[in-house]
């Protein structure tokens, strides 16, 4: 009986110990603090494109292999930038004439882009520097093929 009276006391005693706690009282919630939206991160500035880039281009050719396209100069000028739209133009060569129409966008992150190029397909950019670019070209039609430019305002 002594053993059980003691049982009984030990257990009343924890009980008793975890009862005399409080919760931690919680704030209450404004209209004006749950109506509130969260903070936007401010949106990155957007880049001045407008100029000339020159550089080399690399990649890899259908039945040609890898290239560096004789180190071909290729030549880009952004004629006009509103915003995060351009338009430009591509010249391939040292004395080439021959103008390639473009357009681009840039991205919201204010660092990359996408351009179309008149006849000749789609390519992605990077901004990695301030007067330095990245372009990636791929062309799937025949023969396909793959370039790399990096490119320097000048």
């Amino acid at each position: 009986m002594k053993t059980a009276f003691t049982l009984i006391t030990v257990i009343l005693f924890v009980l008793a110990c975890g009862c005399t706690t409080a919760a931690p009282a919680q704030q209450p919630v404004t209209a004006a603090a749950a109506a509130a939206p969260a903070a936007q991160p401010a949106a990155p500035s957007v880049p001045d494109l407008a100029g000339t880039w020159t550089g080399t281009m690399t990649g890899y050719e259908e039945g040609v292999g890898f290239t560096d396209y004789n180190n071909t100069k290729i030549t880009m000028v952004v004629t006009e930038q509103k915003g995060r739209v351009f338009s430009c133009y591509l010249t391939f060569g040292h004395t080439s004439t021959e103008k390639l129409a473009c357009a681009g966008i840039i991205g919201r992150d204010g660092r990359t882009f996408a351009m179309v190029e008149g006849v000749n397909g789609y390519t992605a950019g990077e901004i990695i520097g301030t007067d330095t670019m990245e372009l990636t070209h791929i062309d799937d039609a025949q023969p396909f093929g793959a370039a790399l430019d990096t490119l320097k305002r000048v």
